[in-house]
């Protein structure tokens, strides 16, 4: 039986949903309630304006009743249901003890890779991205947001309530890098004063600092409608000139009012053009504009990973999504012969200079600036053994696991994969082409949320 519209009820968690919130049913409602655990029981407040028979609704938590074992008390004010003001959207699983998130993790990884194979092999436990006594100021690509306040349409800088792009306050994030965090912020803070409730409020977007962990430089990037007036640029001088440790800053113009954090203008206005880091033992030089991952301890995991799964030797590697190198290059610097997939310009000049730093391998390692599917539609002028792909959230896109396993036909495959239900979907695919999967590794680039970065390695079966 359903219970009627606007009911506080009392429900136990059967499981964690892939968007991370506990799963529970109640006569033939399906319930999603964020920050909850499997196991506990907990009353819920139910939503208005449900429609009986309709599809799953998202509750809101008002107490837990018999918590889980793993259930720890969050460090952050501005995180769940007891968070002061509006929530912030950017964590979701900071009430679960972080060695309790790596085995949700694998069990996720598990539960989708199961469900869409027949047979599907162990999936190993999930490696940790961070030091696993100490989870917090992890991410090396730091962001701020911009908007108007609702009560006297001042600047507010902070992070997006959850569910929303609605600006809240927030002085400080515990998992960004706390220098790069301290830069942002103090930067949010001299705007704040500059341009108070003016229309230049509306110019402002984001403020994105990257910081190398191994080379100690930072690149922060202000992103603005427009080329910002003199209150801006007054105010971000005298940040800087308090910030010796900010190697570069550009201004990006963003005019869209769309999802993307940048735009396609990005003006340098101090400091280098690009900064360098180092990751397992390549040097990386990247610009505001280039994908590379957030949190460069779990980037080497994968790297570490995707070296380990490709055979040793003087061989032909092909990486397709490759970005900026961030496989490329040290398989290059292991004396594999790599072509470098990747459509983004802006990634493939920020691999061609990184090549130039390796002297040893630049001879090595091939860029080819093209979308993955039309690159894969001129002939293979030779046999490409291993192919590693790490494809964007969604997965392959349509007809490409034909092309990669029915075509090229790689003896082994590293598949590098963001999304774990698109892995799932993909690896089905791969599998039912004469592949067998070799093994399936979790990484945890974002604790903290249900994200999982997964490595799955997949090996041709020999027919006779």
């Amino acid at each position: 039986m359903t219970p009627p519209l606007d009911d506080t009820c009392d429900v136990t968690i059967d499981q964690l949903g892939v968007g991370g919130d506990g799963c529970a049913t109640l006569g033939t409602l399906n319930i999603f309630v964020p920050f909850t655990l499997p196991g506990e029981r907990v009353r819920i407040r139910l939503p208005k304006g449900r429609v009986p028979g309709g599809g799953p609704v998202t509750a809101r938590l008002i107490e837990v009743l018999r918590p889980s074992p793993h259930r720890v008390v969050p460090p952050c004010r501005h995180f769940g249901p007891a968070a002061a003001g509006a929530i912030c959207g950017g964590c979701a699983w900071q009430h679960i003890a972080y060695p309790e998130q790596l085995a949700l993790k694998r069990a996720l990884v598990q539960r989708l890779v199961s469900a869409a194979l027949d047979g599907a092999p162990l999936v190993h436990p999930t490696l940790p991205g961070v030091e696993v006594e100490h989870p917090w100021g992890f991410r090396n690509k730091v962001t701020v947001a911009f908007g108007r306040s609702r009560t006297d349409a001042k600047l507010v800088s902070g992070h997006y309530a959850r569910g929303t792009r609605r600006v809240i306050p927030i002085a400080e994030c515990l998992v960004h890098d706390p220098t790069g965090d301290a830069f942002a912020h103090r930067l949010a803070v001299h705007l704040q004063r500059a341009v108070g409730k003016s229309a230049a409020v509306d110019q402002l977007r984001h403020i994105v600092v990257r910081t190398a962990r191994r080379t100690g430089e930072m690149m922060a990037t202000l992103v603005v409608t427009h080329d910002g007036g003199r209150d801006i640029r007054d105010a971000t001088r005298r940040t800087l000139t308090k910030s010796p440790h900010v190697t570069s800053f550009h201004l990006n113009e963003h005019p869209e009012d769309d999802g993307f954090l940048l735009g396609t203008r990005t003006r340098r206005i101090s400091g280098t053009a690009r900064l360098r880091e180092d990751v397992a033992g390549t040097s990386f030089l990247l610009s505001p504009g280039s994908f590379f991952q957030t949190n460069i301890r779990a980037a080497e995991r994968l790297v570490e990973l995707v070296l380990a799964a490709v055979p040793a030797g003087d061989t032909p590697v092909l990486d397709l999504f490759a970005g900026a190198g961030l496989f490329a290059l040290p398989l290059a610097a292991r004396g594999h012969r790599v072509t470098a997939i990747e459509e983004n310009p802006s990634a493939v000049e920020d691999g061609l200079a990184s090549l130039r730093l390796q002297r040893d391998s630049a001879g090595r390692c091939t860029f080819v600036c093209a979308p993955v599917e039309s690159a894969l539609r001129k002939p293979q002028r030779r046999a490409i053994p291993t192919v590693v792909l790490d494809p964007p959230r969604d997965g392959c896109p349509e007809g490409l696991v034909e092309t990669i396993f029915g075509e090229v036909q790689p003896d082994r495959a590293v598949y590098v994969s963001c999304n774990p239900e698109a892995l799932a979907y993909d690896l089905a695919g791969i599998v039912s082409m004469g592949y067998s999967i070799r093994s399936i590794q979790p990484v945890d680039m974002f604790p903290h949320t249900p994200h999982v970065e997964t490595v799955a390695v997949v090996d041709r079966q020999i027919q006779f």
